[in-house]
């Protein structure tokens, strides 16, 4: 059999196509370098020219930049002519004029006073008040005369009503049939009505109220604190015990509450101060003490009844935060 060589001839095939495309790439290359050259061109000089551009910008705005201060020329505010609206009342007064800060108006020469005030006849509204009162007295005594029961209508219901208490009641114990029942059911009415003739009625005829309001009565706490009250603060400033400074021991722990011109203005600070805070200072000792600073005397108003420090430390921040004066303070 025949030997075939097929790369020979696929090679001798192959040739004529691979020259034709380097053909056609010939052809073209040169165009496409052209328009990348091109568009290489445009591009570096639109940068250029937007360089330029920019620095001309910056150059221009320092130069113009900078704020140039001058006055205005004309007035600050300009009223309109016609503006409009609702005219406010009392303008072009003198009085006016003179708060403007301009000159007095000339004195006219026609004044013209404002009209005096109506007065109304007193003897007119009397009698209208007189006249509008008359029906309704009239209508309250009419109303009173109708509503007002009589002492023998109210002696009558009271009886009625004993009577039919009476009978529905259940005695506690045997009852002996000697007794009358008149003697229990006969007591109520006699009492009654001597109480319906003591009564006196006022007639219907009298204007007013039929029935006078009793105002109602205070409440008994309420007495009973209005009573005691002023008594027991005064007996509680009476036994409040006053020591002496100088019978004080050295280390003796007090609070001071303040320094005062007179022993009396100091013990009436210690009963304000009692009364503000009375859980704090109840069984607690008052110390006044004399001092002299500058050739003047002065009293120091002081509470004795520490234990130590913490102690006089904790009743001084009580006092001080409800904006008390207070001061720990050891006797020397």
């Amino acid at each position: 059999m025949a030997d075939f060589d097929y790369f020979e001839t696929d090679e001798a095939h192959a040739t004529p196509r691979n020259g034709a495309a380097q053909l056609d790439a010939t052809a073209g290359g040169p165009r496409i370098g052209t328009l990348v050259n091109w568009a290489g061109a445009v591009i570096s000089l639109g940068l250029v020219i937007g360089m330029v551009v920019w620095a001309y910008q910056l150059t221009v705005r320092d130069m113009s930049g900078v704020p140039v201060i001058r006055a205005l020329e004309g007035p600050m505010r300009v009223a309109p002519a016609d503006p409009g609206g609702t005219q406010a009342e009392h303008q072009g007064l003198a009085v006016n004029r003179l708060a403007e800060g301009a000159e007095a108006a000339p004195v006219p020469d026609r004044l013209i006073l404002a009209p005096p005030p109506v007065d109304l006849d007193v003897s007119a509204l009397a009698s209208a008040s007189a006249a509008n009162l008359v029906p309704v007295t009239e209508t309250a005594a009419v109303a009173t005369e109708s509503e007002a029961p009589t002492p023998a209508e109210v002696a009558a219901s009271t009886q009625a009503l004993i009577e039919r208490l009476m009978d529905r009641a259940e005695p506690l114990g045997p009852v002996s049939s000697d007794t009358p029942a008149s003697v229990v059911s006969a007591s109520p009415v006699p009492a009654v009505a001597n109480a319906g003739e003591s009564l006196q009625i006022i007639p219907a005829s009298v204007p007013g109220p039929s029935r006078s309001l009793r105002p109602p009565s205070r409440p008994a706490t309420l007495a009973a604190l209005a009573f005691s009250g002023p008594a027991t603060s005064a007996l509680a400033v009476e036994t409040v015990p006053e020591l002496e400074a100088a019978d004080l021991p050295e280390g003796t722990r007090l609070v001071q509450l303040g320094a005062f011109d007179t022993p009396e203005i100091a013990r009436a600070e210690w009963d304000r101060l009692t009364a503000r805070f009375p859980d704090y200072f109840a069984g607690r000792p008052r110390v006044i003490q004399q001092a002299t600073s500058g050739g003047s005397a002065f009293y120091r108003l002081r509470a004795h009844g520490f234990d130590d420090l913490a102690a006089s430390r904790r009743f001084c921040a009580v006092l001080m935060a409800q904006n008390a004066p207070c001061i720990p303070v050891t006797v020397r």
